[in-house]
């Protein structure tokens, strides 16, 4: 057991109102994979809940304990009176909350407002004032952003102060990744290497407030019905079926899936993972995409 406790807030979760992208000016594509189709929307919450999985993950190594406030699994959202209640009731030692921010109702694209916003509440402890300073510099370092508005209070963005930083008896901070209503940088929200990116940084920040030596990522941690296998030879899959979609994580849930591949689309596979059931490829963008000769055929060049 770690001797702290860092709470993690997912933001808005998947039935905020509004809290989503303008739509998508042309289909999102990241490494070579149709991630999101023109005209559909990115939720907010896609990033929150990613950003804060990583984040545990970071801390996890590092020796730092975590919990959630919000439901991970995106079928509640959870009141922030609530939220800053739980993690006063564990006596967290400090908060993060991860959000994506928007200038407008995201109805449009907007390019005069754009990059890094940390928030501490007004009259925040000087706990606080230092664990944003250290989750800015961190961020500006690690991440290329076009502009940062660094540290500020919450009452001076908003003009109010915000719940979960004014209920919440630890130090506090919130951090707005980017603006989706920004095209370039709302397409970051769904590129898992920007995510983990993101959270490795912010681990970075809590590491040096607490004092904690940060150990950086050496492989993958494996999940308990997975049995990673390298592949030594470069493989590739070519798919088959009319449409097979693809998978944040080694399953099958419907939570997972961020997007669909085509017919004749080809892709490397980085990894294939046995599973109980189905096993599933790892491709080199970094999604899951199932093994079944069904939908997919293996070959090499």
């Amino acid at each position: 057991m770690g001797k702290y406790l860092v709470a993690i807030d997912a933001g808005h979760g998947i039935n905020t109102a509004g809290k989503r992208s303008v739509k998508l000016s042309s289909d999102l594509y990241i490494d070579s994979v149709l991630i999101r189709k023109k005209g559909q929307t990115i939720k907010e919450y896609e990033w929150n809940k990613a950003v804060s999985e990583y984040l545990a993950a970071a801390l996890k190594r590092c020796g730092i304990n975590t919990m959630y406030t919000a439901d991970m699994t995106g079928k509640t959202d959870i009141p922030l009176n609530s939220r800053a209640n739980t993690a006063n009731k564990k006596g967290a030692d400090i908060l993060i909350s991860n959000h994506y921010n928007a200038i407008g109702s995201s109805q449009v694209w907007q390019s005069r407002v754009k990059g890094l916003l940390v928030l501490r509440t007004k009259n925040a402890s000087s706990k606080s004032i230092r664990l944003g300073k250290l989750a800015v510099k961190h961020l500006e370092k690690d991440i290329n952003y076009e502009y940062s508005y660094g540290l500020m209070r919450d009452v001076d963005m908003s003009g109010f102060t915000l719940a979960i930083l004014r209920q919440t008896n630890m130090p506090a901070i919130l951090i707005e990744y980017g603006f989706m209503d920004y095209e370039k940088e709302a397409k970051l929200m769904l590129d898992k290497k920007h995510q983990e990116k993101c959270a490795e940084a912010v681990a970075k920040a809590v590491c040096e407030y607490f004092g904690v030596t940060y150990v950086a990522k050496k492989s993958e941690v494996k999940n308990r019905d997975e049995k990673p296998q390298v592949v030594s030879k470069t493989k590739y899959i070519r798919i088959i079926a009319d449409s097979v979609n693809i998978h944040s994580s080694a399953d099958f849930n419907s939570s997972s899936v961020v997007g669909e591949v085509k017919k004749g689309d080809v892709y490397t596979i980085a990894q294939k993972i046995e599973r109980t059931g189905t096993d599933v490829y790892k491709l080199k963008s970094g999604v899951y995409i199932t093994a079944s000769t069904k939908y997919v055929e293996v070959f090499e060049r």
